[in-house]
């Protein structure tokens, strides 16, 4: 039996309102990514040039954290900013970011910087994670091997990395992720969110902070 137009008519409209909302939703949802990409983004940069001025100016305090993937606390160095801490400034040139790195991190520091995941500076295998927003570790995926890495310490001292390989890795492979055997590792989630791009880098060069002028 053949539907009348009217009747066509008449369920055709909440269709199109309900295809009508959808697009409206996926708008709204595509604006606010890009907000909250920007906010992350002059957030950090902000907190960067902060930072840097900071660094051998103000004398660190020696934190004691420890995430779900460490067995025992670390003891990190880190300066109070804002309400958060800051363990050094990682700059990747290639991609022209200089992030400051926080010295724990949780689902809701990462809305801000990249952080520390695990390991240490001096002890080596350091892992830090970042959001892939654009102006976070959005770009980590472009970086190929020989590309240059330097983290700056609180105190000063810079440490220079050269990346090693690029790599993807699931997002459960917690013990693949932070004992790799590499100086340093960087990672953000793909857009899927089950898996990380992941790049792991040896440590080429240390050069101490200048000596103090009197």
């Amino acid at each position: 039996m053949k539907q009348s137009p009217k009747k066509k008519r008449s369920l055709g409209r909440p269709l199109m309102a309900a295809g009508g909302a959808l697009v409206l939703c996926a708008a709204l949802l595509f604006a606010y990514n890009q907000w909250d990409d920007y906010r992350a983004g002059a957030e950090s940069d902000a907190t960067a040039s902060a930072l840097l001025e900071e660094i051998g100016q103000t004398e660190p305090v020696a934190l004691q954290v420890q995430s779900q993937e460490e067995p025992e606390p670390q003891e990190v160095q880190g300066v109070e900013l804002d309400g958060a801490y800051y363990m050094g400034v990682i700059s990747i040139p290639a991609l022209e970011r200089t992030l400051p790195v926080q010295c724990d991190w949780s689902e809701s520091k990462l809305k801000h910087s990249p952080c520390r995941y695990s390991g240490s500076l001096e002890e080596g295998e350091l892992v830090i994670a970042a959001h892939n927003y654009t102006r976070h570790f959005g770009g980590l995926h472009r970086l190929s091997q020989g590309d240059d890495i330097y983290l700056t310490d609180l105190a000063g001292n810079q440490y220079h990395y050269q990346v090693a390989e690029l790599t993807t890795i699931a997002g459960d492979d917690i013990e693949g992720m932070v004992h790799s055997g590499y100086d340093l590792t960087l990672f953000t989630c793909n857009y899927g969110g089950r898996a990380r791009i992941t790049l792991r880098c040896e440590l080429v060069s240390f050069s101490p902070a200048p000596p103090e002028q009197e």
